[in-house]
């Protein structure tokens, strides 16, 4: 930090004495569980945990403000130069504001100094040209700084028509917020960055729209423009995926930017950005249709998730944005009606049963009082009926196309991802030459059967539980990446094993044909719910795992042995 950033910080430093009243925890025999509307449901156990997390601003002495509780982005992240940690003043907002009547803590005098304490230690964390840290003091980033634009756009908005803060306190805030939105807007080095991880840069649409809004800035709003015209060229890959690492990662991309998806289309929805948003959303859900498919039975859907790129997710609930109300192809993906009125009763039931108590305050976990809880409270939703899914649920191809070969291919990195459909089984294989991310695992990716749901997939950053010919290391030989080539449309895929050999995959009617040859022993893994779809002469072992990927299905690892020449076939049926 520069001396002019410590003068201008010490000035900053508003004079108000230290507190040490606490704020008290709700009188519980004042509430009933029908004072709770449907919609605030999940509003009992951040209401009842939120005197402990508001106590834990620190009142006196250089971090006063600093929210000290671990319960957002985890206990290894808890320090007080992580500006991550200090998204929980929209939580602190969120109560000052709401005006429900359960809530005993709307306009509470304890309640503003520390939010105004947090608020003036947000200011002073922050860097002379707008950014924040996260990971060491005055280690500048965009994540800090973006997410800081989304968090606190709808803190101010809160505040806007709800009980006041200090005059001084909150126009620093609102100052700082519209440092950090310009710097993200303007710096090129941010935006090659957000290029490589989209989910952090389109933070900045959500929390860009939503503080021009409150305060609006004609530069900024042309700058804002600039970047989301560009978006689609710039974070979206032609294969139709967001950019995570320099490639797909569905869960970055269902939760963080989705997130932001929904919170701009509340302020964008009625203009051409409405549309350019339903637009990126199409190419989005065609990607998703051939890598999250159906679990027959479940409220799942299993995902092609050997290909992540930073996350690890086997499977996610659904996609549920309002975004669909445009975009045909994503409600095929939403909750349906029926489960949504199912967890409504659900959660009704459980509150009937068991309030005042409600579930523990697991200090240390990452999302244990999620500002996220507070973000989309008052944002525009849509949610799809049974008819408009079932006919959104005809563009999906692997669903009702009996027999295909589709490809998509990257053009910032050389990624290749192959989707084949047969009457009987469906089909993913991935290549590249050099995986960007270390826990990629090409090869055969997934293998899903409609009857069946999931046979095979491949599990990121797998040694054993991969498919593929294992290496000295344990790890497959795959994993360093392979130069494939594809026969027969796509239908046949053929590539050269380091330290020697080749390897076929192809793709018949009714069922997958693999051939390894090289020299010395060979050793293939191959890791299905059912082991009995994998046939072959070769030395059979199966190794059941102890848990499963997959709710509801046995795990196991088939390892198959032979000298010189490998073949065995994954029959679905």
């Amino acid at each position: 930090m520069t001396r002019r950033e410590l003068l201008l910080n010490a000035a900053a430093v508003p004079l108000m004495p230290a507190s040490d009243r606490a704020i008290p925890p709700i009188n519980a025999s004042k509430i009933r569980p029908d004072d709770f509307a449907d919609t605030d449901l999940d509003m009992p156990y951040a209401l009842s945990h939120f005197a402990e997390l508001a106590n834990s601003v620190v009142p006196d002495g250089p971090n006063r403000g600093f929210i000290a509780l671990s319960v957002w982005r985890g206990e290894k992240n808890t320090h007080p130069y992580n500006a991550r940690i200090m998204e929980s003043i929209l939580t602190l907002a969120w109560f000052y504001t709401a005006p429900q009547k359960w809530n005993q803590y709307r306009g509470h005098p304890t309640l503003r100094a520390r939010l105004e304490w947090a608020f003036d230690y947000w200011c002073r964390m922050q860097s002379s040209d707008g950014r924040f840290s996260e990971y060491a003091p005055q280690e500048w980033n965009l994540a800090a700084t973006a997410f800081a634009v989304k968090f606190f756009s709808e803190a101010l908005r809160l505040l806007k028509s709800g009980p006041p803060i200090s005059a001084e306190i909150h126009q620093r805030a609102i100052d700082a917020c519209r440092k950090a939105l310009r710097v993200v807007l303007f710096d090129p080095g941010l935006y090659r960055y957000g290029c490589e991880y989209s989910n952090q840069y389109t933070n900045i649409f959500a929390g860009g729209a939503a503080f021009l809004k409150l305060y609006p800035d004609d530069a900024l709003a042309a700058q804002l423009r600039k970047r989301f015209e560009a978006s689609s060229q710039d974070l979206q890959s032609p294969a139709g995926y967001f950019y995570e690492k320099d490639g797909p990662d569905l869960g970055y991309t269902l939760d963080t930017h989705h997130q932001n998806v929904r919170m701009a289309y509340n302020y964008w929805r009625d203009t051409p950005f409405g549309g350019m948003l339903a637009e990126q959303e199409r190419r989005f859900g065609e990607w998703l249709s051939f890598n999250a498919l159906p679990e027959p039975g479940q409220h799942f859907l299993v995902l092609n998730r050997a290909i992540e790129s930073r996350q690890k997710h086997a499977i996610y609930p659904a996609l549920d944005t309002p975004v669909a109300e445009r975009c045909v192809i994503a409600r095929a993906f939403a909750t349906t009606p029926e489960r949504r009125a199912e967890l409504i009763r659900q959660a009704r039931a459980k509150l009937l049963q068991e309030w005042p108590r409600v579930d523990a305050l697991e200090v240390g976990n990452r999302v244990a009082l999620t500002p996220y809880l507070f973000l989309q409270r008052s944002n525009y939703d849509w949610h799809p009926n049974a008819e408009q899914m079932a006919e959104a649920r005809k563009l999906v191809r692997p669903l009702n196309e009996p027999s295909f070969v589709e490809q998509r291919k990257d053009t910032k990195l050389p990624l290749v991802f192959t989707y084949v459909r047969r009457p009987n089984y469906y089909a993913a294989f991935f290549s590249v030459a050099k995986p960007r991310s270390t826990q990629q695992r090409p090869g055969l990716t997934l293998v899903w059967t409609p009857r069946y749901g999931v046979l095979l997939q491949s599990q990121t950053d797998g040694m054993d539980t991969a498919w593929g010919t294992a290496t000295a290391d344990g790890k497959p030989v795959e994993a360093a990446g392979l130069k494939a080539e594809y026969l027969d449309g796509g239908a046949a895929i053929r590539y050269p094993i380091a330290g020697g050999g080749q390897k076929n995959v192809v793709f018949a009617e009714d069922r997958i044909r693999v051939t390894v040859e090289r020299p010395g022993e060979i050793i293939e893994r191959v890791p299905v719910f059912n082991p009995a779809c994998v046939v072959s002469t070769a030395h059979t072992a199966v190794r059941k795992q102890e848990s499963s990927p997959v709710p509801g299905k046995k795990f196991s690892v088939v390892e198959l042995r032979a000298d010189g020449k490998l073949e065995y076939e994954i029959r679905p049926s």
